[in-house]
């Protein structure tokens, strides 16, 4: 039970990173991550040279905010060489610009990609910024089977910029080629390396050099954009003008990772804990709105509750039973059940237990999903509510959109999500030491807005996120050293992908235009 239980564990995990861990949904039939293997070349085939690049551009207009807007789809492959001006590496991606534009270097340029590590962009695509928004239910119910609809977004972002939506090696289309493998492109500094070549061949190859360029990135994308930062400023002098953060993983260590002696999560965690129950109706106390009972929550963990948990076992039984009791209020947990986990919530037993009851789960991506459970007394859930009912919907809605909106008549694999790639993934190269600890990426975030005085950073996330939590990306932001005139945080209703809930999609929307303005 117990190696079942931790494979579920950092099954979830790994998925909830993922779009990560918005971030997408664990490899599935659907995404075709697990046959990756089966459909990599021959030795043959890899050695030859690579087609010329694929290359298909498609006209179309949708209504905006009451305008008509006209934009070109281009869905293309970029190659990256070596230095011997050999292929390494074909990036697909699909980019969307605004027709008529007189200068179009002038207009800005954003870079989205989800996260993962080991997921595409079609989340992103498909759920905030693209022109295209798929039909799915905002209460958190489940959107069952196809057909599955996709619908002009009239909130897309490209009414302020241009879009360029990124699939690194190994997701999507994109692939190693000639002798290189997919999992060589498989790790933090090699990951970080290939996306900022492609960044860099893209803005070549489409004259965009002198745009405004901004990088957009969910879930492990926070990762992966605070490590292109030094890449693109310093070492291929590629000027940004913003960070747009959805849902980041920046710090390990504020992750719901079982990891004894590190009581950060436990307290940057509570407040989505709270979320969560509140949503549920599981709070024996009654409150007049959410915000009220998450104001509290804040000041409760960064005060109280973390300096119990400093005390670890010198904590007396009387203090200790005081804890649990606020704890319960905020949570809805047995005052038992929190004694007897020494006061610490770990985020893969509560989606289990808050629910307890009455046979369900929650989701660890977003804790408004529910979903009835086979076995009522495991400690651990079987999946991620979550996952299971959004994973399908995306995946087949874009092969859909691929052959028939842009003209892409592919029958290769598409990859949405592989879990391969997560599981393969390389620490940073200057990370490998016994005592490197946990990877965090806030420093290069910030040595970036000191080398470029005009860099800002929009962060968005979702309440019910028990991954990368609202709170925890505060504490983290908040402790990073950008100067807080260049820092935007906003929180929505919702989870990890706080998009699909319809209110917070109109308002992630509408900020992320408003910080690319420049308001």
């Amino acid at each position: 039970m117990r190696s079942r239980s931790f494979f579920v564990l950092f099954f979830v995990l790994s998925l909830v990173l993922t779009w990560t861990l918005a971030g997408a949904p664990p490899a599935t039939a659907d995404d075709d991550s697990g046959a990756e293997a089966a459909a990599e070349e021959s030795p043959a085939e890899a050695s030859a040279a690579p087609p010329e690049p694929l290359k298909v551009v498609t006209e179309h207009r949708l209504q905006s905010a009451g305008t008509d807007l006209a934009y070109t789809a281009t869905a293309e492959e970029i190659y990256l060489r070596d230095a011997d001006d050999e292929p390494t590496a074909s990036f697909f991606t699909i980019s969307y610009t605004l027709t008529g534009v007189e200068r179009p270097e002038d207009r800005p340029l954003t870079f989205v990609f989800n996260g993962g590590p080991g997921s595409s962009s079609i989340w992103l695509h498909f759920g905030l910024v693209g022109p295209k928004l798929i039909d799915i239910p905002s209460d958190a119910s489940d959107p069952g089977g196809p057909p599955y609809r996709l619908r002009d977004n009239p909130w897309t972002i490209l009414r302020a910029t241009d879009l360029v939506f990124v699939d690194p090696v190994g997701t999507g289309f994109s692939k190693a080629l000639g002798e290189k493998k997919n999992e060589e492109f498989w790790g933090y500094t090699e990951d970080a390396d290939s996306v900022a070549e492609f960044i860099r061949t893209f803005i070549t190859v489409h004259n965009r050099w002198n745009s405004p360029k901004y990088i957009l990135g969910e879930s492990y994308g926070g990762i992966r954009t605070a490590l292109l930062v030094p890449r693109l400023q310093q070492e291929l002098n590629i000027g940004l003008n913003g960070l747009i953060l959805v849902s980041p993983a920046l710090n390990m260590g504020t992750l719901p990772f079982y990891t004894t002696g590190n009581d950060l999560p436990y307290a940057t965690h509570l407040p989505a804990y709270a979320a969560t129950a509140y949503y549920h109706g599981k709070l024996p106390d009654e409150w007049p709105d959410l915000r009220t009972l998450l104001d509290e929550v804040e000041e409760y963990a960064g005060d109280d509750y973390l300096a119990a948990l400093f005390r670890g076992d010198a904590l007396d039984a009387e203090e200790k039973r005081r804890v649990a009791e606020r704890l319960h209020r905020y949570t809805g947990l047995s005052v038992d059940y929190l004694l007897r986990s020494d006061l610490r919530i770990y985020a893969i037993r509560f989606i289990k237990e808050l629910l307890r009851d009455e046979g369900r789960s929650v989701g660890l991506l977003d804790g408004r999903y529910t979903q009835d459970e086979l076995d009522d007394v495991a400690e651990y859930p079987d999946g991620d509510p979550f996952s299971a009912k959004t994973g399908p919907i995306y995946v087949t809605t874009f092969q859909s959109y691929l052959r028939n909106d842009l003209e892409v008549d592919w029958t290769r694999r598409f990859i949405g999500s592989s879990g391969e790639a997560n599981q393969a993934w390389k620490r940073p190269r200057n990370g490998q030491g016994a005592f490197a600890g946990y990877v965090d990426v806030t420093g290069q975030m910030a040595q970036g807005t000191k080398d470029n005085e005009a860099l800002r950073i929009f962060s968005a996330a979702g309440y019910h996120d028990l991954t990368t939590s609202y709170y925890a990306t505060e504490y983290m932001l908040r402790h990073s050293g950008i100067d807080v005139d260049r820092l935007t945080i906003r929180n929505y209703d919702g989870g990890h992908m706080m998009y699909l809930h319809q209110p917070s999609l109109q308002a992630v929307s509408d900020d992320i235009v408003v910080f690319i303005a420049g308001h």
